[in-house]
């Protein structure tokens, strides 16, 4: 890893996701289902918006487009955060994702209706 040192933490650093809506990329690296190879959701990308911090015991939901389209996953068990700062990773109980945030900015929510 390059002598970086990886630490695991219960949630991510809350000053990074407090009160925002950001763009994300989700890309799954990894799933418990496959234990003797691949299956075909390790690599899917998840684009949308990561409404909340990931919370360890909870689903993480990102939602996908404008009509509620959302991914939901398992409970989370532990979210790593690298260094970087546009970069988690969120183990969950079957799977673990890439998360990529793709911009800083808050982004406004509206409802329609």
């Amino acid at each position: 890893m390059g002598g970086r040192i990886l630490v695991w933490r219960s949630s991510p650093p809350r000053d990074k996701l407090r009160a925002r809506v950001l763009s994300v990329v989700a890309t799954k690296i990894r799933t418990s289902h496959g234990v003797g190879g691949l299956t075909s959701t390790v690599g899917r990308i998840y684009e949308g918006y990561l409404l909340s911090t990931p919370v360890v015991g909870r689903g993480m939901v990102i939602f996908r487009d404008p009509n509620g389209r959302r991914m939901v996953t398992t409970a989370v068990r532990r979210v790593l955060t690298p260094g970087e700062d546009n970069i988690l990773y969120v183990e969950t109980e079957n799977s673990v994702y890439r998360i990529a945030i793709r911009d800083e900015q808050p982004t406004a929510a509206t409802a329609t209706g």
